[in-house]
C-alpha cells in the first residue's frame, strides 16, 4: 500500500522546515550534520478528533529505520507509537524533487505516516513530537505541532485512493479501477465513487487490508477497510474525466477520500476481453487413469469420473455498449492444441451426471460484485472438464510438462490469452493412488502480509486428507495459534464440492493455518502446500510467492 502522501506548496516553505536541534536523548556525535524534515498534517493548530493521522517527511540521506510519536513531551512514557508502528519509507517524489541531492541516497523514500485516537487525550491543546530514527542509529526530532482536540465531534471518514493513482490513465482493455481503502472513528457505512460528479455507483468494501491495520492499530474494521470498484470506460466518453471517491459514515458524515482526472482513450473495435483462470494453479498435476479402457457408452472424452481436471475461471469484454461486443466464447489449448471450445463443446456429460460442463454463461454473482455495469457480468464463468489419462491414451499426449492455454475471444474477433499455466500430466500408479489437489486461497501471488497472517486454501485428495502443512522457503511451519505443525481443516467448502464432487471431504475441504510473519525476514518468501493423504503418503499440493513487511525496527 502506497499511503496518502501529502504534497508540499512550495520550495520555499519545504526549506523553511529543517529538523528542530537534537533532543538530549539522542546521540549527536557521527551523525549527519545536516537533517531536514517537517510534520505536514495535522497544520499546526488545527482541530482533530477521531483518529489522528500524523504524516511527514524526513531526509539526511541514511535509510530511516523507525518513526515514533510522543504527545506532550518526548519522555518514553509520552510515546504512542510502540517500535516498528509507524509506516515508513513511503516514496515521495515531490520532495526529493525539492532536494535532488538526496535522490541517490539510501534515504531515499523519505515519506513516513502513522496516526493516534484523540480519544485517549482530554479536550484542549496538545502538542506531537516526532523522533526520526536511522539506520546508523543517529536520531532526531522535528519541530513540534500544536493540535487542539475535541472528543465532541464526529470525524468525517477518511482514507486514500490507491486506483487510478494521480495523473493516472485508463488502460487499453477499458477497465478502470477504483481502489482504496476507508476508515472512520464509528463505522463506514459505504463508499460513493462518483464519475463528472454523478454518483456512478456504491464501491465493494470490506476487502482485507492488514497494511492499513498495522498503520492504524486498533481502528475498528481497520482489517477489511478496502474497498474496490471496477468500472466500464467505455461507458464514459474519451477525454477528460473526474472521480470523486467519497466516504459516509453511519451518521451520514461524509469525507472526500480523493478526487483523480483520468484520460480515457478508448478505441472499442480494439479492447480485447478480459478476465481470470482460477483453476487450476500454476505448476499443477494433472492426474488420470491410464489403465482405464476408454470408449464407454457415452462416446465422449470422460469415461472415468473420479480422475476430472477442471479449468475454470471468468471472462468479461468491454465494448459491448458502444458495439455489438461480448465474450462469445473461450478456448483450452495444450501445448496449442485445441481440446476444447465453449462454443462447439458445450454440453451435458454423461459420465458426470449430466453435469454442463465446457461451457461459458455460468452464474458468477461474485464478479457481478466486483465488475457492475458489465452486461454479461453476472453469466461470465466458464468450466471445462478433462480427463488426462484419455489425453494421455488417445490423444497422444505424454506424461510429463505441458502447458495450458485458456483463451477468450468476443464477436468481434478480438482474442485474449487469459493465463498460460505449466502443469504436468501424470498416470495413477497402479494401486491408483493419485496426487492430492490443492489450492491457496489467500494469500495471493505477491501479496504484502504482516503479522499473523491467517493462510487459507483447500485441499482434497482421493484417498482423503489427513493433514495439511504449510512451508515457507523449504520449512516446515508451526501454527501460531494451535501451537501444531499442520493447519486447521475441515472448514465448510461448498464452492468446492460444487467442482468435485467425486472426492470425499469435498464439502469441507477448507484449511487455514495462522501464520507468524514476525519471524520472517522483510523479504519475498515462497510458501509450499503438502497434504498427507488417508495412505500417509505425503505430497506438495500447491505453491504460492508472497512478501512480508512488519516495519520492525532495524538498530
Amino acid at each position: 500500500m502506497k499511503l496518502k502522501a501529502v504534497l508540499v506548496p512550495a520550495l520555499a516553505a519545504l526549506l523553511s522546515l529543517a529538523a528542530a536541534p537534537l533532543a538530549a536523548q539522542c546521540p549527536s556525535t557521527g551523525c549527519p550534520a545536516q537533517t531536514l524534515g517537517t510534520v505536514e498534517v495535522p497544520a499546526e493548530g488545527a482541530l482533530v478528533s477521531g483518529y489522528v493521522q500524523v504524516v511527514g517527511f524526513a531526509l539526511d540521506g541514511n535509510l530511516v529505520s523507525n518513526v515514533d510519536l510522543f504527545v506532550d513531551g518526548t519522555a518514553d512514557q509520552n510515546r504512542v507509537t510502540a517500535p516498528g508502528g509507524a509506516n515508513i519509507n513511503l516514496p515521495r517524489a515531490d520532495v526529493i524533487q525539492a532536494f535532488p541531492a538526496y535522490a541517490g541516497t539510501a534515504g531515499s523514500d523519505p515519506g513516513w505516516q502513522m496516526s493516534f485516537r484523540a480519544v485517549n487525550y482530554s479536550n484542549g491543546f496538545h502538542t506531537l513530537f516526532v523522533r526520526i530514527t536511522d539506520v546508523t542509529g543517529c536520531c532526531y526530532f522535528l519541530a513540534p505541532r500544536t493540535v487542539r482536540i475535541d472528543n465532541s465531534r464526529n470525524q468525517p471518514p477518511f482514507g486514500w485512493v490507491d486506483f487510478p493513482k494521480p495523473e493516472g490513465s485508463v488502460q487499453a482493455n477499458g477497465v478502470l479501477e477504483v481502489a482504496g481503502w476507508a476508515l472512520d472513528d464509528r463505522v463506514v457505512d459505504h463508499v460513493d465513487v462518483l464519475v463528472n460528479k454523478r454518483l456512478e455507483r456504491q464501491a465493494v468494501t470490506g476487502i482485507y487490508r492488514p497494511d492499513v491495520a498495522a498503520a492504524y492499530p486498533g481502528a475498528p474494521g481497520a482489517l477489511i477497510s478496502g474497498f474496490v470498484l471496477n468500472l466500464d470506460s467505455t461507458r464514459m466518453t474519451n477525454g477528460v474525466n473526474v472521480i470523486d471517491v467519497i466516504a459516509v459514515d453511519d451518521q451520514g458524515q461524509k469525507g472526500l477520500l480523493g478526487t483523480r482526472r483520468v484520460q480515457v482513450f478508448n478505441n472499442s473495435p480494439n479492447l480485447p476481453p478480459f478476465g481470470e483462470v482460477e483453476y487450476p494453479l500454476l505448476n499443477s498435476t494433472w492426474f488420470g487413469n491410464c489403465n482405464f479402457v476408454y470408449g464407454g457408452p457415452s462416446g465422449g472424452d470422460i469415461v472415468d469420473p473420479r480422475f476430472v481436471m477442471w479449468v475454470s475461471g471468468w471472462a468479461l469484454d468491454t465494448s459491448v455498449v458502444q458495439e455489438r461486443g461480448g465474450v462469445s466464447h473461450v478456448i483450452v489449448e495444450i501445448d496449442g492444441v485445441t481440446l476444447k471450445d465453449s462454443r462447439i463443446n458445450c454440453h451435458r456429460e454423461f459420465a458426470l451426471n449430466n453435469r454442463l460442463v465446457d461451457c461459458y454463461g455460468f452464474y458468477r454473482p461474485d464478479i457481478e460484485i466486483l465488475y457492475p455495469g458489465f452486461q454479461q457480468a453476472p453469466n461470465c464463468g466458464f468450466s471445462f472438464a478433462i480427463d488426462v489419462g484419455y489425453l494421455i491414451t488417445q490423444r497422444s499426449f505424454r506424461e510429463g510438462g505441458h502447458i495450458l492455454q485458456v483463451k477468450a475471444a468476443d464477436k468481434e474477433d478480438q482474442i485474449t490469452l487469459l493465463k498460460e499455466i505449466p502443469i504436468t500430466f501424470e498416470c495413477s500408479s497402479a494401486s491408483l493412488d493419485p496426487p492430492p489437489i490443492a489450492y491457496v486461497d489467500d494469500p495471493p501471488n505477491y501479496k504484502m502480509v504482516n503479522g499473523v497472517y491467517p493462510v487459507i486454501g483447500w485441499a482434497l485428495d482421493l484417498d482423503g486428507v489427513a493433514e495439511v502443512h504449510v512451508l515457507i522457503d523449504g520449512v516446515k511451519q508451526v501454527d501460531a495459534v494451535t501451537g501444531i505443525f499442520a493447519a486447521e481443516y475441515g472448514l465448510a467448502s461448498p464452492d468446492v464440492g460444487q467442482i468435485y464432487q467425486n472426492y470425499p471431504q469435498s464439502g469441507y475441504a477448507r484449511w487455514r493455518f495462522y501464520l507468524d510473519t514476525t519471524k520472517l525476514s522483510n523479504s519475498e518468501h515462497d510458501l509450499l502446500v503438502e497434504v498427507v493423504d488417508g495412505r500417509g503418503n505425503v505430497r506438495s499440493a500447491g505453491t504460492r510467492r508472497f512478501l512480508v513487511d512488519n516495519n520492525t525496527l532495524v538498530r
